[in-house]
């Protein structure tokens, strides 16, 4: 049989019929039953669409990145007199990632360290910017960095475990 949109259907025909949008749309039968009833839908139900946001308001992270890492190396050497190590684990947990040995790069482990002290504030505004570009909360992209900067600081923590370089 042929469907198009005006009969509405009982709630158990119409359950799980959602088109990708997220409005619920209703499948009937172009030939509706003798004893059902049709309803036309007009396009009033459709939501209007958000404007799409501007450059200011997706790219600030990323120019508030860069912005932090002009004074990266001040901010690291001020969290490391008010906090100490761990607060270096929780604030700059890629830059002692990277200068990890188990990562095996030798001698370029104090510059890779100092690259990734430059690269890590604009990497995460740039991923906010993103986010925010594809519509996601600032509160959920927050969480989602902080999460995964923790994840990172406690792997640190336990590389910093007696034992925890596997013989390194």
């Amino acid at each position: 049989m042929a469907q198009s949109e005006g009969t509405l259907l009982s709630p158990k025909e119409r359950r799980g019929i959602v088109d990708f949008e997220r409005r619920h749309r209703v499948i009937v039968e172009a030939c509706p039953e003798p004893d059902g009833t049709t309803a036309t839908l007009g396009d009033e139900d459709e939501a209007p669409e958000d404007p799409k946001p501007g450059f200011l308001e997706v790219c600030w992270p990323t120019v508030l990145g860069v912005a932090v890492a002009l004074i990266a190396e001040r901010l690291r050497a001020n969290v490391l007199d008010a906090w100490g190590e761990v607060g270096d684990r929780l604030v700059f947990p890629w830059v002692q990632i990277a200068g990890r040995p188990e990562l095996g790069v030798g001698e370029l482990a104090g510059t890779l360290s100092k690259f990734v002290l430059q690269l890590q504030f604009p990497l995460t505004g740039l991923y906010a910017s993103w986010n925010l570009s594809r519509r996601v909360r600032m509160s959920t992209t927050v969480v989602q960095v902080v999460f995964t900067y923790g994840i990172a600081a406690f792997v640190l923590w336990l590389l910093s475990k007696p034992g925890a370089t596997h013989g390194l």
